[in-house]
């Protein structure tokens, strides 16, 4: 059966005749593109709108004859960016993104000290017009600024500023619908995790799976020994301090080649850190460079549900691409001529704790 999509402006449900939408990772905003079969004498009423809100719904109804939006998934609210009229084709083509983008499109200098990042989440998700659900944190976030050094004088986009709440608190941040969610809710919206289960070639002589078209990839640059070294000076305590981070790879060599796996080096130079300082971010360095070691993507019937917070599980290789992934971006389309609904995603190796930084 085909699935069902409902297509809304505002209260208007439109025709349509073509669409896809991404969700990427939660540091970013989702987008989405529709196709719709609109005359050119009734371009006027587009061309005069100066904000475009839409809800997308897609699923697959009890009665396929007779449904609702509320009888299938809310995938997505956008606001639109861009309009593309196609004369020859009589289509519009509407681009936006979903409503992260209205924390994405603000910057503030306002650093919030004497609050927590529960408070600041809901004061900012009022301010751009979002509904909030966030679970209550105690830290006053001014704690944060004195252990990251924070230049308070510098802005950042709201978003900026949640997400580093957020990995702060050790919570997700991310918008759904019209609703923030700050805390952990991850695993109540959708499933806690999604596997990708690979069966060995049996008489076939080709393996199973319940995903099409997987493709594995494995950096082997990032698979070399990596050293982080941090400097600092710190004025207050008019003293320099320095740190190392390592990472030792286990190397297998192939057979007849010559092992020459010189040490990747990186050094940074951050000021107003002490010895601690330098030590936690040589170690935060270390993981952004090394946790992109091994990807994976799939192409998966368009029905199935998940989200860029859902860890993605591989078993059944035999190799260490069995592991747990990160959603980099998941993209739905739907082909109205072929009736071909799909999901494509990619996903890399998941790291032990995201960062994001204000200094």
């Amino acid at each position: 059966m085909s699935p069902r999509f409902i297509l809304k402006v505002g209260d208007t449900i439109m025709d349509w005749c073509g669409w896809e939408f991404e969700h990427n990772a939660l540091n970013e905003a989702g987008v989405i593109h529709i196709r719709l079969p609109v005359k050119a004498d009734k371009w006027a009423w587009w061309t005069q709108q100066t904000e475009i809100i839409v809800d997308a719904y897609i699923g697959y109804p009890a009665d396929p004859h007779n449904y609702s939006a509320a009888d299938l998934v809310h995938m997505m609210r956008a606001r639109i960016d861009s309009l593309e009229f196609d004369l020859g084709q009589g289509l519009i083509t509407m681009s936006g993104r979903d409503l992260t983008g209205l924390l994405i499109d603000i910057k503030s200098d306002e650093k919030f000290p004497n609050q927590t990042a529960s408070q600041i989440a809901q004061k900012l998700a009022a301010q751009v017009g979002l509904k909030s659900q966030v679970q209550p944190t105690t830290a006053l976030v001014g704690n944060y600024y004195s252990v990251d050094h924070v230049l308070l004088q510098r802005e950042e986009t709201l978003w900026t500023l949640l997400t580093y709440l957020a990995q702060h608190e050790g919570v997700q941040c991310f918008v759904l619908g019209d609703t923030l969610y700050f805390g952990n809710f991850a695993t109540l919206i959708g499933p806690g995790a999604y596997p990708i289960g690979v069966t060995a070639p049996g008489p076939n002589a080709y393996p199973m799976a319940n995903a099409e078209h997987i493709v594995f990839s494995h950096d082997l640059t990032l698979a070399q020994d990596v050293s982080v070294t941090v400097r600092s000076y710190h004025g207050q305590k008019n003293a320099r301090f320095q740190a190392t981070a390592t990472l030792q790879q286990k190397k297998t060599v192939a057979h007849g080649s010559i092992p020459i796996t010189p040490t990747q080096t990186y050094t940074y130079i951050v000021p107003g850190l002490d010895l601690q300082g330098c030590q936690q971010k040589a170690q935060q360095y270390l993981q952004q460079i090394t946790q992109h070691e091994y990807r994976v993507s799939a192409t998966l019937p368009g029905g199935e549900l998940f989200y860029p917070w859902t860890p993605i599980v591989v078993s059944g290789t035999g190799t260490p691409f069995d592991a747990t992934y990160t959603v980099e971006r998941i993209r739905r389309t739907f082909d109205p001529s072929s009736k071909r609904f799909e999901c494509q995603f990619s996903a890399k190796t998941m790291p032990a704790q995201p960062s994001v930084n204000l200094s």
